[in-house]
């Protein structure tokens, strides 16, 4: 679970910092700057999972086949000199981790900072790369880990996720002050043995993407949670196809193995209920298990009896039984992020999906558990409509900031919101969005009367009664009532 990220030389990031909760909200414009943190979230799953040219590469094209200009990941200023990509987050990670070879094990912690530095290099012949200057993981003290995770949660919540201690770090980076070059140390768990030295500037890939097996655990823990980092990217051929009876029962980021997913987990009456909240229609959602042609179909009957396969659902519907089926999943984890939920779904439904999500993510009011899996949800969307329906703890809004005559994007935090209590909170890196502002990103969509629903008085009331403050919005509200 991601809780903090700072990112600082990265496309539009000059120099950002986030808080996350377990669901998280981001709000702009189209050109605002809210896909470059999808970006660096998914840039540093990639590092862990690929070689550093290469999770370069798909920042650019997921499929990492299409190749272009490295220098288009570093933020480009009025100076020609390219500043280093630095990319810092805190993170829960699970407190047993499977190798590559099947064996278990636990880290020595489950709260932790990783931190990597990267540098555009060119040679003589134009060769271009990016080179690997620093990293870091390190563990955080439980003692100061409540104000640093920010967000509301419980005692059971708390003592489940973070467990274990560490005095010493897992990772660190020595620079030669001479020559410039960097050694990377990596220390054992248990603190026994000398730290492997590793030297930094040929490095084809980080220190934490190239753990495997159950040596270091945490460094492992470590990078499987950041493997578990994906972008949801529903896909309607993907959502129609049946399943054959050799294929992964979990549904993928396309939207894939739906029927496999359902069948495997055999809530249908739950899922059922939960789709029919979108869907009043819906009776049961079911699975036809063909045995000779070995295939598996979705299926929904409607109330007046009808039975639809996928291919004849539309897309929003096929987008929701997908939440729907992974909410209910348990083994299901990691962090999603989801973007413009509101595609295909009536402004009248808003509200449900939104719902959906906040339950797709882990309860910070209960222990994590099997039911209650360390999943979190980051959405963007510039849609008023999604956005009037969320309470300010829940919403940043990309921002653009000036900063040496050139122009970047900030993730603003709502005023009163518990983002800006956070210990390391800087106003230049986490700017202040008032309601006054946010009144603005309102008023800046045109809304048709048909999609005015959910709150969409907010500016009517507050031009009848006067600019108003979060002070007077109690807490669990919604921005949308009021």
């Amino acid at each position: 679970m991601l809780t903090r990220l700072r990112v600082q030389g990265f496309k539009s990031l000059i120099d950002a910092e986030v808080q996350f909760g377990p669901f998280t909200c981001i709000a702009g414009a189209n050109g605002a700057g809210k896909s470059n943190l999808f970006d660096a979230i998914l840039f540093l799953r990639d590092l862990a999972d690929h070689s550093i040219i290469e999770a370069a590469h798909r920042v650019r094209d997921r499929a990492g086949s299409r190749k272009g200009d490295l220098r288009s990941l570093f933020t480009k200023t009025t100076d020609s000199k390219l500043p280093n990509i630095a990319i810092e987050a805190e993170f829960i990670v699970s407190g047993e981790v499977t190798d590559d070879f099947g064996r278990k094990a636990k880290p020595s912690t489950t709260y932790l900072t990783y931190k990597i530095e990267l540098k555009y290099v060119v040679d003589d012949e134009f060769n271009e790369r990016i080179q690997l200057i620093a990293e870091h993981l390190t563990y955080l003290p439980k003692s100061s880990a409540k104000k640093r995770i920010g967000f509301n949660c419980s005692k059971e919540f708390f003592n489940s996720a973070l467990t274990g201690e560490r005095r010493a770090p897992f990772i660190t980076t020595d620079r030669d002050g001479t020559s410039g070059n960097s050694t990377i140390s990596v220390s054992q768990d248990g603190n026994s043995g000398r730290p492997s030295q590793i030297p930094a500037q040929n490095s084809p890939r980080t220190v934490l993407g190239s753990a495997n097996t159950d040596e270091r655990p945490t460094i492992l823990a470590a990078r499987r949670e950041m493997q578990s980092w994906k972008l949801l990217q529903l896909e309607p051929s993907k959502l129609r196809s049946p399943d054959e009876f050799s294929d992964d029962p979990h549904i993928t980021f396309d939207g894939a193995h739906i029927p496999s997913t359902l069948e495997r987990l055999k809530r249908y009456e739950e899922i059922s209920n939960r789709v029919a909240t979108l869907l009043p229609e819906v009776r049961a959602v079911s699975v036809d298990v063909d045995n000779t042609r070995r295939i598996k179909t979705l299926l929904l009957e409607q109330r007046n009896g009808v039975i639809h396969q996928a291919r004849s659902l539309s897309d929003g519907t096929l987008r929701f039984l997908a939440l729907a089926t992974m909410a209910f999943d348990s083994e299901s984890k990691g962090l999603i992020c989801f973007e413009e939920p509101e595609n295909g779904i009536h402004p009248s439904r808003i509200n449900a999906i939104l719902e959906l999500l906040r339950e797709m993510a882990v309860n910070p009011k209960i222990a994590v558990n099997s039911e209650n899996p360390l999943r979190q949800v980051i959405i963007n969307t510039h849609s008023p409509v999604v956005v009037r329906n969320l309470i300010p703890d829940e919403l940043l809004v990309a921002v653009p900031i000036r900063k040496n005559r050139s122009s970047f994007t900030a993730y603003g935090a709502i005023v009163n919101s518990w983002r800006l209590n956070h210990p390391d909170y800087s106003s230049e890196r986490t700017p202040k969005v008032t309601v006054t502002e946010l009144l603005d990103y309102l008023r800046s969509t045109d809304i048709s009367p048909e999609d005015d629903l959910e709150g969409g008085k907010l500016w009517q009331l507050a031009a009848e009664q006067g600019m108003f403050d979060f002070e007077q919005i109690p807490q669990g509200d919604t921005i949308g009532s009021h």
